[in-house]
């Protein structure tokens, strides 16, 4: 079998195949059909590396277990040329029981694997060779030019007369061999890999035996090369009409995800979607790329990752079949940074010494249909140019006559089939690369692109080398094109001779690789750089750079005034380097709940080194450090969106500065916005600091939970692939809080506790706000909101400190838990202290929580008139909130002996929250519902217990057989534990039961 071409891994029995649904249906039709004598053709075809060879192994190893006999062959090198060379490989393990055939047909095996010599117009042997018999089991493969005497086929056979043998009729062989096949007491299957390579003699054979199996018990699976589009194979390889013909393609994206992912040689999640961009579905290319260790190579130039040896040989034959011109053309289109053919064929003349010969080589490679040109800008639709990722808006043409035809100028070269770029480059010697580059680099119009080639040739330093070299990274550079940008950067800092100019190109490739969420090359770029040999603005970038690494986030808080001095160094030298600094500097502020001495030195460099009209950046700084009230960032109507190709971090601290101030109504769209521009930039590196907000933010703005778990998990994941642990904590407080709303608090405390490990091992307080949330939403949910409250409580311990959005939020949950904690008075006071905090300007939902409060904890000649205005129009805005407030005005009525009354909000808050999916507290409104004598949608299961006790007493039955003591039961429904005793007391016989576990069997726990 073929394991070396086209393929991508499976198991061994063949198992790990992905995906392929319709061919695996056609191989169990196939083998299915087999023990019944009908035998099928099935005919895979396509590009090179599309999986066939991995199809044709799967059927393999599905046949054998079901005790199918398999037979296979392939392509090898070293039987180029030999007639037969693949049959006889296929049958070779069937050939001993040649000895059984009848004369005629053991003589035409015999003549195409033994030299006997057919006679002229019979097709059968006229002659035949001699040969040596050899021991049983001592059999050797047969080659053809030998010959055989009397016995089977399987005896070791010797060099025949010098005469060239004539191989007996295709149609007659194919007859021997299917009367072979069928002499088996088993069905035989026939697996045929790289068909289109196999010798001419074998591929006639395997034609003719196709249009006898249908009845036979003998089935054929083959495989060939078909590059629809690309070129014509040499030859018609029709099958027998009969045949079921399947053309595979590139897997859908989920498969080729998976399939990068099993492979294991993606570092990171940014890698990985390089690979997929680039492999395009192809499965072996899916399994062969990477960025190989940081070293981006030539293919780097035109936005590609280097193609291994594997998936080089799977093109080498279309390199070898060209001429030596047509191979000079290729290797220049294949390695050029510009499209343009003009200049491709120049540099061509240049290395052929001939305009003449450098147009026949073009003409050449377009005819066998590895090159195509168009006019204009780009090839069709998802095919890469000759310049490759980013290569258009970088053309400078010059005004110099080309070497083709008229109007050259506005021809571009691209290549339908874009691996074979890396895979002729992989193909070609260093020499021959290095001497196209030479060409290249002195006929390319484009100054840059130019600059590119010419710097793979030079080995000092060269400052003006390096400049032209920048060009290439400026500007946005979505999906594949941030390599051609990291490798320029990075080939420049090569050429510096000066230390400082040398690492702030390095540090620009480290922040890029950053943004991009490329983490090992952000590493990489920066411990090239020795600080001993930076200046003042070298260092303050350098300190800018290692903010934004893994690993740096544990530094004390010394660093923020480390960071606060190097904006002062260089404020008047660099503004924008400026901003950055002051923003590292409140980021660490924020994440670390700085004191206010910290907070104050950042405001003060901030308000001594910005002056003028405020930016997004610059409101962010005031947010991430100022206490309440927060301030609030204009929308950012001139930055361009997505779709105008702006690259979304207007939209993003604008919508950071709104999460600040829970504003989360505006926060969303922003935060949209931002997230749709990072993908298709392909800034990896960013997703999780928006998907986690836009997650934290559907808590209370979803109507059903599933999408900010959603949010929260790819973000959790996308930032463990980076290399952010801050944001993979983030992420997972939010999962904390989620699992403990919706009542799994098994899952939310196992989260929280990794938030606190984490916050211990990066040094940032505030992650602990998050894991103190879950802890107290979980309490709250099984009844302890002693426990609850005294967790929130701790939320507020320092009146002086800043409040962020977790504090605001957990207002809510500290009002809930005050009353059955007691705790009214303090409560009120806090409550109290955050109103007067933000009595300035306040978001519409710190708003609403501030009401919701206010009523939970007003008295209650007071109560009604804060619900009322807490539920007035617009309230549903916030589902989880309206929920929460219905319950509040619902229970309270209901402790008022307003029965009837209380019904509507209690009905309304428990489809709220079990919508939400909030099933803990839903549950809690279901309870107070059935207390008013309500039925609701669970009770039909209990109706004969419900007619035995109370409202009151099946509620409390049902929270005791969940587990709750006495007091967790008071706390909830605002009783005395010892009422709940007496309650209890009267249950039990009533149910007849004399225990709580008795009393769980007995209704259940929910």
């Amino acid at each position: 079998m073929s394991a070396h071409i086209g393929s991508y891994d499976v198991g061994s029995d063949g198992t790990g195949l992905l995906g392929r649904e319709r061919e695996r249906n056609m191989v169990a039709a196939l083998l299915t059909a087999l023990p019944r004598g009908e035998g099928r053709v099935l005919h895979l075809s396509g590009a090179p590396g599309t999986g066939k060879s991995a199809v044709v192994r799967f059927a393999a190893a599905a046949a054998g277990r079901q005790g199918i006999r398999v037979l296979t062959t392939a392509w090898a090198p070293g039987e180029r040329g030999l007639r037969h060379a693949a049959l006889h490989r296929l049958l070779r393990s069937v050939l001993p029981g040649s000895a059984g055939l009848p004369a005629r047909e053991r003589a035409l095996l015999d003549a195409a694997f033994g030299g006997g010599v057919a006679a002229p117009g019979t097709g059968e042997p006229a002659v035949a060779g001699t040969c040596e018999p050899v021991a049983p089991g001592m059999c050797e493969p047969v080659v053809p030019g030998t010959s055989a005497v009397a016995g089977p086929v399987s005896a070791r056979l010797v060099p025949a007369a010098p005469a060239e043998p004539a191989a007996p009729a295709p149609a007659r062989l194919a007859a021997a061999v299917m009367r072979l096949l069928t002499a088996a007491a088993e069905p035989v299957l026939l697996c045929v890999d790289d068909l289109d390579r196999l010798d001419g003699a074998s591929r006639d054979t395997l034609r003719a035996l196709a249009r006898l199996c249908g009845a036979a018990r003998v089935g054929l699976i083959v495989a060939e090369r078909a590059a629809a589009g690309v070129r014509p194979l040499p030859d018609a390889l029709a099958m027998t009409p009969e045949a079921l013909t399947v053309t595979l393609g590139s897997l859908p994206a989920p498969q080729a995800r998976a399939l990068v992912t099993r492979a294991g040689r993606a570092a990171g999640y940014a890698e990985e979607q390089l690979v997929l961009a680039v492999a395009r579905g192809n499965p072996l290319a899916l399994t062969e790329l990477s960025l190989d260790g940081g070293h981006l190579g030539d293919a780097a130039g035109f936005g590609m990752l280097p193609a291994t040896s594997r998936l080089a040989e799977a093109y080498a034959e279309d390199v070898e079949g060209l001429s030596a011109p047509a191979r000079t053309v290729l290797l220049t289109a294949a390695l050029s940074a510009s499209p343009v053919t003009r200049d491709i064929l120049r540099a061509c003349t240049s290395l052929l010494g001939s305009g003449r010969a450098a147009r026949a080589g073009l003409a050449e490679t377009i005819a066998r249909g590895l090159v195509a040109e168009s006019v204009g800008d780009a090839g069709p639709a998802g095919v890469v140019g000759a310049g490759g990722a980013g290569a258009a808006e970088l053309d400078e043409e010059g005004g110099e006559e080309g070497v083709g035809e008229g109007g050259e100028e506005n021809r571009r070269l691209y290549f339908p089939e874009p691996l074979v770029r890396p895979a002729v480059l992989h193909l070609e010697s260093a020499a021959r690369r290095l001497a196209a580059h030479h060409a290249l680099g002195r006929c390319l119009t484009s100054r840059p692109h130019a600059a590119w080639h010419t710097a793979q040739c030079v080995a000092g330093p060269d400052e003006e080398l390096a400049r032209r070299l920048e060009a290439l990274a400026a500007g946005p550079r979505p999906g594949t094109a941030v390599l051609v940008a990291l490798a320029a950067l990075d080939r420049a800092a090569r050429l510096s001779p000066d230390p400082e100019r040398r690492a702030a190109r390095l540090l620009r490739a480290a922040e890029l690789a950053c943004d991009h969420g490329l983490t090992d090359q952000a590493l990489g770029h920066a411990r090239r750089i020795d600080p001993s040999e930076l200046g003042t603005f070298g260092r303050a970038l350098l300190l800018w750079v290692h903010d934004l690494l893994p690993g740096n986030s544990a530094v004390g808080r010394e660093r923020i005034a480390e960071l606060c001095e190097a904006a002062r160094a260089v404020a008047p030298q660099d503004p924008a380097l400026t901003q950055k600094l002051l923003h590292a500097a409140a980021r660490r502020c924020w994440w670390q709940q700085a004191g206010p001495g910290e907070r104050h030195m950042v405001l003060r460099a901030f308000e001594d080194l910005r002056s003028g009209p405020r930016d997004a950046r610059d409101t962010a700084v005031m947010a991430l450090t100022a206490a309440l009230p927060l301030p609030q960032a204009e929308p950012p109507h001139s930055a361009p969106g997505p779709a105008d190709g702006g690259d979304g971090d207007e939209q993003h601290l604008a919508g950071q500065v709104a999460v600040l101030a829970s504003d989360l109504d505006r926060a969303a769209p922003l935060l949209e916005e931002a997230e749709a521009a990072v993908r298709a930039g392909g800034r990896y590196g960013r997703l999780p600091q928006l998907l986690v907000p836009r997650a934290m933010g559907q808590i209370w703005l979803g109507t059903q939970w599933h999408t900010a778990q959603a949010l929260a998990e790819e973000g959790r994941m996308i930032a463990g692939r980076t290399g952010q642990p801050d944001w993979v904590a983030r992420a997972t407080g939010t999962l904390a809080i989620i699992a403990a709303l919706r009542g799994q608090h098994d899952k939310a405390l196992e989260y929280a506790a990794e938030v606190e490990e984490a916050s211990l091992r990066l040094g940032q307080n505030r992650q602990l706000n998050l894991a103190a949330l879950a802890r107290a939403l979980t309490a709250s949910g099984t009844g302890r909101y002693v426990e609850a409250y005294a967790r929130l409580r701790f939320l507020f311990a320092d009146p002086a400190a800043p409040y962020a959005f977790e504090q605001v939020w957990g207002l809510a949950f500290l009002a809930e838990a005050a009353l059955p904690a007691g705790e009214q008075a303090d409560a009120r006071a806090v409550v109290e202290h955050v109103t007067a905090l933000t009595e300035a300007r306040r978001a519409p939902l710190p708003q609403r929580i501030l009401e919701y409060a206010d009523a939970v904890l007003a008295p209650d000649d007071e109560a009604e008139v804060r619900y009322r205005r807490a539920l007035r129009p617009g309230a549903g805005a916030w589902p989880l909130l309206h929920g929460m407030t219905q319950f509040g005005y619902g229970a309270w009525l209901r402790r008022r002996r307003r029965v009837t009354e209380s019904r509507t909000p209690l009905a309304t808050a428990e489809s709220v929250l079990r919508s939400l999916g909030a099933q803990s507290r839903a549950e809690q409104a279901a309870s107070e519902l059935r207390a008013t004598g309500q039925a609701t949608d669970g009770q039909s299961g209990v109706d004969d217990i419900a007619r035995v006790l109370s409202p009151q007493q099946l509620t409390i039955a049902r929270l005791a057989a969940r587990g709750l003591t006495n007091r967790a039961i008071g706390e909830q429904l605002r009783l005395s534990p010892r009422t709940v005793a007496s309650h209890l007391y009267q249950i039990f016989p009533k149910l007849g039961v004399s225990s709580r576990a008795q009393l769980a069997a007995r209704i259940g726990p929910d």
